[in-house]
């Protein structure tokens, strides 16, 4: 096995072990919360939970707010492209891409 797989083990192993304590302190906290005992402190896994549902909330909340606004830019990209679709067509459009073409290569002849 490569070193890197062996520490990547070794990392795998020490979560999982973080992960039984972290449980295993939820767990007695539930049973004193269920039995009517307030608990002790808040834990460190509790504590991390609250953070993570905090930022979930605000990454949610955020998500919802920018909904509203790639709504808008989906219709304005609509817009856009039926604007220069008729821009671009029929004999005014061929004009206009005539000319355009003309005025970039007398300006690179300068």
């Amino acid at each position: 096995m490569s070193e890197a797989s062996e520490q990547r083990i070794v990392d795998l192993e020490r979560r999982v072990e973080e992960l039984r304590r972290a449980n295993a302190e939820l767990g007695r906290e539930l049973i004193a919360a269920r039995a009517g005992r307030k608990p002790r402190s808040e834990s460190t896994a509790g504590r991390a939970l609250s953070k993570l549902v905090q930022e979930r909330e605000r990454a949610e909340s955020e998500r919802d707010g920018l909904q509203g606004e790639i709504g808008w830019l989906r219709h304005e990209n609509g817009v856009l492209r039926a604007e220069a679709h008729r821009l671009r067509a029929g004999a005014p459009g061929l004009l206009r891409r005539l000319r355009a073409r003309l005025q970039r290569r007398l300006s690179d002849d300068l």
